[in-house]
């Protein structure tokens, strides 16, 4: 199953970068700045949030910052990407109607969109570790695992939301509500340390939590990531992908009635 689609979205490579140019350029058009506007945001709310924890609340976290900054860029891409790839197949209704191709492209160009901004601003936390007296060590490497495996776990979720949006419109609107929770139940802003031991619980059913805590593990620690989280971050992203790509494939036939 998953062969097949690897192959048709190979085959259609270039529709796929066509997509992914079309939203970026999209995106930033008429904008003096470009790209910059989109590394604005996630340096303002670090500024916004080091002043109001760590100096209002007096939250103590060391680097907090680079700690801050390092879990919540993946979380921007994770929240954008999928907000994107839900509406992906509904907003282009008539390229499905009227042009045949392999409908898994188009959520696939909105997540790479999200991924390629991800990865530019990504660039911003190794000066940042530099600046800050944090460093850089080998562990880094493990970043490259961690963001393939938290880019297929988002696809994997974005494919099962684009299907839902086809058929209920208000999957948006849940969506929405639904990452303002997942938000502030994943440990973006405070460290699991620090977490109540009747809470953790919750977070450990949360996906998100084990993403977030290896970026922030590898980068702010210097620390690879656990057997036992690098096995939850595998099967999660197993488990969203087998879904999401089901999912997709088994409905993708009628989207065109729909949309």
């Amino acid at each position: 199953m998953w062969a097949n689609d690897a192959r048709m979205v190979y085959q259609y490579r270039e529709l796929l970068r066509n997509l992914i140019l079309r939203d970026l350029r999209m995106k930033y058009k008429g904008s003096t700045i470009g790209f910059f506007w989109s590394l604005l945001h996630p340096l303002t709310m670090a500024v916004v949030y080091t002043v109001a924890f760590q100096y209002i609340l007096r939250i103590e976290i060391p680097f907090f910052p680079l700690f801050l900054l390092s879990g919540l860029l993946p979380w921007m891409f994770f929240a954008q990407a999928v907000s994107a790839a839900t509406a992906a197949v509904a907003d282009n209704g008539n390229l499905v109607r009227k042009v045949a191709f392999p409908r898994i492209v188009l959520p696939m160009g909105a997540i790479g969109a999200q991924f390629v901004q991800f990865l530019l601003m990504y660039l911003v936390v190794f000066p940042l570790a530099l600046l800050i007296g944090v460093g850089l060590s080998p562990a880094l490497l493990a970043l490259v695992p961690v963001i393939v495996l938290h880019t297929l776990f988002t696809i994997g979720l974005g494919l099962a939301l684009s299907t839902a949006y086809v058929y209920l419109r208000d999957t948006r609107h849940l969506l929405e509500v639904a990452l303002q929770i997942w938000f502030w139940l994943t440990p973006i802003l405070y460290d699991v340390s620090r977490v109540p031991e009747r809470l953790l619980p919750l977070l450990r059913l949360n996906p998100m939590t084990y993403f977030v805590t290896a970026y922030q593990q590898i980068v702010v620690d210097h620390r690879v990531p656990g057997l036992i989280s690098m096995t939850v971050i595998v099967a999660v992203t197993l488990t969203a992908l087998t879904i999401g790509v089901s999912v997709f494939g088994r409905h993708q036939r009628r989207f065109a009635e729909f949309v």
